[in-house]
């Protein structure tokens, strides 16, 4: 279900924010090759990487 392309982070048809969708101003932010458009999206899609990556090291300890 997470697989489908509805939920991916980054869309290579999209043209927008990665986590968003939203329009780019006149800044573009990054992160891991992800175009972002806002500090707000951007500290959405790091914190969101860090609960992927926790979630994955727990799962590795059982």
């Amino acid at each position: 279900m997470c697989d489908s392309p509805e939920y991916s982070e980054r869309r290579s048809e999209s043209k927008g924010c990665a986590v968003c969708a939203g329009k780019f101003g006149l800044i573009r932010y990054y992160s891991w090759q992800a175009p972002l458009c806002s500090r707000k999206c951007l500290d959405r899609f790091r914190a969101r990487r860090e609960r992927d990556r926790l979630w994955l090291f727990r799962c590795q300890a059982a």
